[in-house]
């Protein structure tokens, strides 16, 4: 994972972006037939004597990681940054969760897991943490596996449909999106955070903040451009976002993000 960490939208973060300028080498592999889960991912930190300090930033994913050091967990979905110490020469393998589909993998409302890291057995029935830890440390995880360990779960309509709106218009209001879906607002809300582990006005939030990564890697436009075309009223409302989410300044963030 980078200092940043930016994920691709089917999980939410952007296959393209390099570890290996944040002191790793990363490989990352789209998992078509499930939709349960997004990409596959392997990270090596590079050999050194020092353990390295990285900003995991929040982007709407949970993974399932196992590492070469024999340890294996879930991360669930933020709402603010991490640091993280990643030893020189450590392997992690990582399965992405598509993120309307996070409830229906853990079998439990996915608010649960918000902001928090759990051990494969605290969270999962023992042979399907023992079967999936080892198929990742061997790289033998597919999605004929992934069905098999999860064989009836299906993420909600309302949650797929309602979290692919919330994050390609995050200005929208939750009550539009709602209504276009035939359910209460209310309903709506208790189905995305059940399913996905954050509210919608979350979802949005970090959606932003992820547009202006993107849209950063693409052109050389001041703060004001970025939050106008990241869904921002105003740079001020940029600023205010990404300072919350993750503890540092817009220039900041995409100094380490670059």
């Amino acid at each position: 994972m980078t200092a940043t960490d930016a994920r691709t939208t089917h999980g939410s973060r952007s296959a393209d972006t390099g570890l290996e300028q944040n002191g790793h080498a990363y490989e990352e592999e789209r998992i078509d037939g499930t939709h349960l889960f997004g990409c596959l991912w392997t990270s090596t930190s590079s050999a050194g004597n020092t353990d390295a300090v990285h900003r995991i930033i929040p982007d709407l994913c949970a993974d399932f990681i196992a590492d070469s050091t024999g340890k294996a967990w879930l991360v669930g979905p933020a709402t603010v940054a991490d640091l993280v110490t990643t030893t020189p020469g450590v392997t992690r393998w990582g399965v992405r969760i598509s993120p309307p589909a996070l409830r229906s993998v853990l079998g439990t409302d996915a608010e649960a897991v918000q902001d928090t890291k759990v051990d494969f057995d605290g969270i999962l029935p023992s042979r399907t943490a023992r079967v999936l830890a080892d198929a990742l440390r061997c790289g033998r995880v597919d999605a004929t596996l992934l069905e098999k360990l999860w064989p009836s779960s299906c993420p909600e309509e309302v949650a797929q449909i309602g979290y692919a709106a919330l994050t390609a218009s995050p200005q929208a209001k939750v009550r539009d999106i709602a209504a276009d879906l035939g359910v209460s607002e209310r309903h709506f809300r208790r189905t995305i955070v059940a399913s996905t582990g954050l509210a919608p006005k979350m979802i949005q939030k970090v959606q932003r903040m992820q547009n202006v990564l993107t849209l950063s890697r693409r052109r050389n436009v001041s703060l004001a451009v970025l939050a106008a075309h990241a869904g921002y009223a105003d740079q001020a409302h940029l600023s205010r976002d990404v300072q919350a989410l993750t503890g540092v300044t817009p220039t900041q963030l995409l100094r380490e993000y670059r």
